[in-house]
């Protein structure tokens, strides 16, 4: 069958020219990474007693669950270095530096037989500690005559144990200024034998060489969970689990107060705990302070990005708070600099150099993560953690001038919403699948801060992105959300409310629905004439969408005048050179070639051929479809040779652009079998219609009118072949379909009903004829 291009939906940047359809015929301290049991349960034999010389705690971990790399990597860093610092991806507390450290100093503790250290660093007094632990564990008392406490540290250190020695400092706020006053002068000499391992939120310097911890894995985050609520509620519930374990980003803190929560009461279900923490967010009592006390961690999560956030200025607050509008995926930096230089709103405008300076701090401190661009090596993207979010998105609402904020955003990313083209390529897909959670999370969370003339942007990119992927029933969503938003706030009588119409009917079209596609089309049509008059480009788009929905219904007649008129008014308002006029004459060409009359129709498709090649190039959809259509009319007139090479270059091209799975290469498939029958070459149709068939069905459901033309072209073959028991199977499937959506008297269930019957005579008569 010929390839009208179908319908295109419609941005609100493009109130001016509106959504043409065209024809397509056939066409991841805390002790959140451990699990830990009470100290009574500890069986005294599984654990090896701490360096009488050590003023550790113990920390009651069984099985340290997801770390056993990071441990040996730790101890190799340490034997290599003369310091080391533990940091965690995403600067967060929860991540289990603390709990690693501690883990370190038990495992290895063999290998440091002068002492084990352990110094809090957060609010408490390094000096003291250090003079304090020499006194009480080494008997080292600093002469009278040492009056500064920095001197006293240094006669500790000279007389120090003479043996390896492992100092622990515990949370470690900065490596700037901080570290500089308060850590440097109390370190040991690097020529002792004493090895300094320090934990931190920030990543440390290239000079301290570091270990970042990630979340857990899927698998050890369940094992975790598992340990504390069991393995018959994960067995019992185990998608559910790992929904759980998905909601809380795998940090290890989230997963064992939870998983503690769960367990002092054996009612609570996980659906029911996955709710609870859906609807109240940090604030649910889950993922407060613990009540038991044998946690390496005694914050809840909320209070243990606290640490993070008062170490930033105001103005990179600012930045972490705006960043929580990204959903928790991977997003360009570049989206962030749209709104936050060179911009007018003084609320949001900031230097690019402060800009830049800012994300780094965030990165620092692992409020941020960056992560390699799957598509560009070379180049980054950045996300937060999903709890992050959670916690920097109530730190907004806490901001004054949130809506300017919001709206900035909102701005931005309906600008690149409006980008999404009406048929993506396997490029553009990759382009703009980074695009899609955050145009989620603005159409369903955001849509208070958009403008009403900008309303519909996020609703149709996303229904543009799945549509032009044959991805019908996800468009959908998007486009009948998008017009009860619009009516819901415009009124029945506004722009907007006709490009939804106009958007939603195109999607109906394509899905083989067209009763319920026409009264949209009419209504939009009408809307624009009110509107914005009748010499308008919507009015063009609406009179081409209209013809094409009475083309596929077989109502050619009513087709023709309004494809006429489209064209027309396109060539005074666009020009003869124009993409839309070319779309005009391509469908006016389908539509006479639909009837037979292949000399109207050879020279129309010949200058939209032309004509797009000069406009949109030559690798461009459009250009295949041309090519396609092409090749149809010839085959139509049993110019074999002709048509054969189009068909395989817009196959070829299709495969290229598109990817295998589209409607578009399953039309191509399509035509070129009813090809290849024709000239008798059987073998040659049957793969290709058997890939159709199976491509629409999985692509546009069972019952769709392209899924009958296949069902009718196999049947077809079969019947040339001689298998007639087949094809009256794969007749009666189409003609039921055909009934079913376009009804007794659309063309092509007369042709289907047809075929049924002279299969059926063809068969008896064989029959007679052996008999």
């Amino acid at each position: 069958m010929n390839d009208n291009n179908s319908p295109e939906s419609i941005t609100q940047s493009e109130k001016a020219s509106s959504n043409n359809q065209s024809h397509s015929g056939d066409g991841d301290n805390v002790a959140g990474n451990k699990i830990i049991i009470n100290q009574a349960s500890i069986n005294p034999e599984t654990k090896p007693s701490l360096n009488k010389l050590s003023n550790l705690n113990r920390s009651g971990v069984v099985n340290f669950v997801g770390r056993e790399k990071q441990l040996e990597e730790l101890h190799q860093l340490l034997q290599e270095n003369e310091q080391v610092s533990i940091s965690a991806i995403a600067g967060m507390g929860g991540i289990g530096k603390t709990e690693l450290a501690l883990q370190y100093a038990q495992t290895y503790q063999d290998e440091y037989p002068g002492s084990l250290c352990w110094f809090s660093v957060r609010g408490e007094n390094l000096v003291t500690q250090i003079i304090e632990f020499a006194a009480t564990y080494l008997n080292i008392i600093p002469p009278k005559e040492r009056e500064s406490d920095l001197d006293k540290v240094k006669y500790c250190w000279q007389n120090w144990q003479r043996e390896p020695s492992l100092i622990i400092l515990d949370d470690v706020p900065n490596f700037g200024q901080f570290y500089q006053e308060q850590i440097t002068p109390c370190l040991p000499p690097v020529t002792s034998k004493i090895k300094v391992l320090m934990t931190s939120r920030e990543r440390p310097g290239k000079n301290i060489p570091s270990i970042d911890l990630d979340v857990l894995t899927e698998a050890k985050a369940l094992e975790l969970l598992q340990f504390f609520i069991g393995k018959s509620r994960i067995e019992a519930e185990p998608e559910l689990a790992k929904d759980l374990c998905r909601w809380l980003g795998y940090l290890p803190l989230g997963l064992e107060l939870v998983g503690r929560y769960i367990e002092i009461d054996p009612s609570l279900t996980l659906e029911s705990t996955l709710e609870n923490l859906k609807s109240q967010q940090l604030k649910a009592e889950e993922l407060l302070e613990p009540e038991q006390k044998d946690m390496t961690a005694q914050l809840g999560i909320a209070a243990a990005f606290e640490l993070s956030w008062q170490e930033l200025n105001s103005e990179v607050q600012r930045l972490g708070s705006y960043l929580s509008l990204f959903a928790s995926e991977p997003f360009e930096w570049t989206w962030v600099e749209q709104a936050w230089t060179g911009d007018s709103n003084q609320q949001v405008e900031m230097n690019p150099r402060d800009l830049l300076k800012h994300k780094r701090d965030l990165l620092k401190r692992y409020l941020l993560k960056m992560i390699p661009n799957p598509e560009s090596p070379t180049e980054y993207r950045y996300q937060l953690h999903s709890l992050i979010a959670q916690y920097l998105r109530a730190k907004l609402e806490e901001r004054e001038k949130v809506p300017e904020l919001k709206q900035k955003f909102c701005g931005v990313m309906n600008q690149i919403a409006s980008e999404i083209p009406q048929t993506p390529t396997l490029e553009e897909i990759k382009e703009f699948t980074v695009t899609i959670p955050h145009l989620i999370f603005v159409a369903e969370e955001l849509t208070t801060y958009i403008d009403n003339e900008d309303l519909i942007g996020s609703y149709v990119g996303l229904g543009r992105f799945y549509e032009g992927q044959g991805l019908y029933n996800q468009a959908l969503v998007w486009f009948e959300q998008c017009l009860k938003v619009c009516q819901e706030r415009l009124g029945e009588q506004h722009p907007s409310v006709a490009i939804s119409l106009n958007n939603l009917a195109v999607l109906y079209n394509a899905q083989g629905r067209y009763e319920s596609a026409e009264p949209l089309y009419l209504q939009a049509l009408e809307l624009y004439k009110q509107l914005l008059g009748a010499q308008h480009p919507s009015v063009a788009i609406s009179l081409n969408n209209l013809a094409y929905l009475y083309n596929a219904q077989g109502r050619y007649e009513e087709a023709e005048p309004l494809y006429l008129q489209s064209l027309e008014l396109r060539k005074q308002l666009l020009g003869e050179q124009h993409p839309a006029v070319a779309l005009s004459l391509n469908n006016l060409a389908a539509l006479y070639d639909d009837q037979g009359k292949y000399e109207e129709a050879e020279p129309l498709y010949l200058q939209a051929l032309e004509l797009r090649k000069q406009l949109l190039g030559e690798q461009h959809p459009d250009v295949a479809l041309s090519l396609n259509n092409l090749a149809h009319l010839y085959s139509a007139q049993g110019k074999y040779e002709e048509a054969e090479p189009l068909y395989l270059q817009a196959l070829e091209l299709r495969k290229q652009l598109l990817g295998e799975q589209h409607p578009n290469v399953a039309t191509s498939l399509n035509n070129l079998a009813v090809l290849y029958k024709a000239q008798g070459r059987y073998e040659a149709a049957e793969p290709l219609y058997l890939q159709a068939l199976e491509r629409r069905k999985q692509l546009l459901g069972e019952q769709h009118p392209h899924v009958a033309n296949s069902l009718n072209n196999l049947a077809v073959l079969y019947k040339a072949q001689g298998r007639y028991e087949e094809a009256k199977t794969l007749y009666l499937q189409a003609l039921a379909i055909a009934e079913s959506v376009l009804g007794e008297n659309h063309p092509n269930t007369k042709i289907f009903r047809d075929n049924y019957t002279s299969c059926m005579e063809k068969a008896e008569d064989t029959s007679d004829k052996n008999s």
